[in-house]
């Protein structure tokens, strides 16, 4: 296999301990196994089977870290020293228009109290002659 990282096959951290590893291990088995039934997968099983041998063998484990920080090296892309490095929030910053809201916000109405009515009416009447000009 592509040492592109038994640990996240078992989804398990790069300095997890073998107890973690184990219990990780036996989780996935059984929820991949193929006589399990549905989500079961042969392949995904070899897969699961194949990282617990490399990680439960202190030797092999090693040699895989020693692969998967050699291919990170590796894979590592340069930048180029002739173009600036801009992050885009930078670049794009002028551009960026905040999107308006999909239901505009509106006022949460009061509910008038027995006491205020006469002032809820004059308001009432007051947004109509805004409206409509003179009311009465």
């Amino acid at each position: 296999m592509f040492p592109r990282g038994y640990y996240a096959v078992l989804c398990v951290p790069e300095d997890a301990d073998p107890a973690a590893i184990r219990h990780a291990y036996r989780t996935l088995v059984r929820r991949f196994h193929p006589d399990a039934g549905i989500g079961s997968s042969a392949q995904k099983f070899r897969e699961i089977t194949e990282a617990y041998d490399v990680l439960s063998d202190p030797q092999r484990r090693h040699d895989h870290d020693v692969d998967l920080a050699r291919s990170r090296a590796h894979s590592r892309v340069q930048p180029d020293p002739l173009i600036p490095q801009t992050p885009t929030h930078v670049v794009f910053r002028p551009f960026y228009v905040p999107p308006e809201p999909l239901i505009p916000k509106t006022p949460r109405r009061v509910r008038p109290s027995a006491f205020g009515i006469d002032q809820e009416i004059a308001r009432m009447f007051q947004i109509m002659e805004d409206m409509f000009g003179q009311v009465l």
